[in-house]
C-alpha cells in the first residue's frame, strides 16, 4: 500500500466522527473506521445516516482512502492486548509508520448505569493500548479524544452518561497520552439523530414549566464548524504539545436558550409553548423537587436522570459549567494580553491560556446563524 499520511478514527461513522472523517479524506488523507459493523454495507450506512454524501463515499472507498476495519468492539477485552491491533493493521495492510493520529469519537453504548460505566471502561483500554502501541512505534503519532462539558460538572447527582463521561476524562488524565482534548457543549447540524429522536418528548416533560426549564444559556457548536478547528488545531496551526498533557480545546459559536435548541428540532407544528397555567412559584418548587426526587426513584435511567439535570440547572441563577467560557467572556480574555495569548483574530478567534494548557476558539454566530445550525439537523 502506498504510504499516504493516515489517521485512525474511532467512532469515525457516528455524528462528529462522520464530520472529522470528512475533513480528513477532503485533505488527502486515507481514514481508517474500526467499527462494530460486520459488513461494509452496515458501516457505509451509518456514515450515509449522519450526512456523509454517498458520491463521494464511493470515490473515497474506490481510491483507497478510506477504509473500514469491521467488527471491532471496543468494550471486548480481546482489544486490550497490543497483538490484536498489530494483527488488525497487518490484515488490512496498514504500515504503522504511515499513523500519525488517532482520534476518538467514541461514546457511551449502553442504557444501563452499570453497563455504560463498565463499557466506557473497557473500551477506553481497548483505545490506550491502541494508542500505546502506535505510539512506541511511532513517536510522532498525536491521540486527540472529543470530551464534553458534562465531565468538568462538580455536581454530585450527576446522571450515569455523565458520571461515565467525568470518570473516563479522569481515566484519559491519567493515562498521560492524549494530546489534544477538545470539548463542547451542545454539538449541532447535519446528520445529528440523537437530540433530533429525543426533542418531542423533552418538549412534552414538566410542559408547564417551560419558562424555567428552558431559561438557562447553552454553548452551541455547528459539527461541521468543530471538524474544521480540529483539523485547523492540529494539522495548521501545528499548536505545540505542552509538558502538561492534554491541552484542553473549548469551542463555540456562541449561545443558545437550551429551549430554542429543542423548539427549533421540532416540526413547525408543534413549536408552540403551552400557556403557563401554574404561578412561578409553583413551577418553581415543581422543578425543585423534580431535581431532588426523580434521581431516587430511577436512578439507572439516564436519560430520566439528564431531565433532573436539566431542571436542576434551570432553576439556578449560575449555569455556567467549570472550564467553559461564553462568547462574550473569551473576547473579554482576548483583551488580557497577561493572562492569554491571541494566537488568531480571523477567521475565527483563537487564545491560549498562559498559566495551563488551555485553548479557547469562538466561531462566532448570531442568534438566526446559531438556530440555521440546530435546524440543519432536520436536514
Amino acid at each position: 500500500m502506498d504510504e499516504h499520511k493516515t489517521v485512525i478514527i474511532l467512532g469515525g461513522t457516528g455524528f462528529v466522527g462522520r464530520a472529522v472523517t470528512e475533513k480528513y479524506l477532503k485533505n488527502k488523507w486515507r481514514v481508517v473506521i474500526p467499527t462494530r459493523s460486520r459488513n461494509l454495507a452496515e458501516a457505509k450506512n451509518k456514515l450515509l445516516s449522519h450526512g456523509f454524501d454517498e458520491n463521494s463515499l464511493e470515490n473515497f472507498l474506490s481510491a483507497n482512502l478510506l477504509l473500514f476495519a469491521l467488527d471491532v468492539d471496543l468494550s471486548e477485552k480481546k482489544w486490550s492486548e497490543p497483538d490484536n491491533w498489530s494483527r488488525l493493521l497487518r490484515e488490512i495492510n496498514i504500515p504503522i509508520f504511515s499513523i500519525l493520529r488517532v482520534i476518538n469519537f467514541v461514546g457511551e453504548t449502553s442504557k444501563s448505569a452499570e453497563e455504560i460505566l463498565k463499557s466506557n471502561i473497557n473500551t477506553l483500554v481497548s483505545i490506550f493500548t491502541l494508542v500505546r502501541y502506535i505510539k512506541s512505534q511511532n513517536k510522532s503519532t498525536i491521540f486527540v479524544n472529543m470530551g464534553s462539558v458534562v465531565e468538568k460538572r462538580s455536581n454530585t447527582n450527576l446522571s450515569p452518561y455523565e458520571y461515565a463521561k467525568k470518570v473516563a476524562y479522569q481515566e484519559i488524565k491519567k493515562s498521560n497520552l492524549c494530546d489534544f482534548h477538545f470539548i463542547a457543549e451542545y454539538i449541532k447540524g447535519r446528520g445529528e439523530q440523537k437530540m433530533k429522536s429525543v426533542a418531542p418528548i423533552l418538549w412534552q416533560k414538566l410542559k408547564f414549566s417551560h419558562r424555567w426549564f428552558f431559561g438557562f444559556k447553552v454553548s452551541v457548536i455547528d459539527v461541521d464548524d468543530l471538524a474544521e478547528v480540529i483539523y485547523h488545531l492540529i494539522e495548521e496551526t501545528k499548536i505545540k504539545q505542552q509538558r502538561f498533557k492534554p491541552i484542553e480545546v473549548y469551542v463555540t459559536n456562541g449561545e443558545l436558550t437550551f429551549g430554542e435548541i429543542v423548539k427549533n428540532l421540532l416540526p413547525e407544528s408543534n413549536r408552540s409553548i403551552p400557556k403557563q397555567i401554574f404561578p412561578n412559584w409553583l413551577a418553581f418548587l415543581f422543578l425543585y423537587f423534580y431535581s431532588l426526587i426523580i434521581p431516587q426513584i430511577k436512578p439507572n435511567d439516564q436519560f430520566i436522570r439528564r431531565l433532573a439535570n436539566f431542571a436542576e440547572r434551570s432553576i439556578k441563577k449560575e449555569n455556567k459549567t467549570d472550564g467553559f467560557k461564553t462568547a462574550e467572556e473569551i473576547k473579554k480574555m482576548a483583551l488580557d494580553s497577561k493572562k492569554y495569548e491571541i494566537l488568531e483574530k480571523e477567521p475565527s478567534l483563537i487564545i491560549s491560556d498562559k498559566q495551563s494548557p488551555v485553548i479557547y476558539v469562538l466561531i462566532e454566530k448570531n442568534e438566526i446563524e446559531l438556530k440555521l445550525i440546530v435546524q440543519k439537523a432536520l436536514l
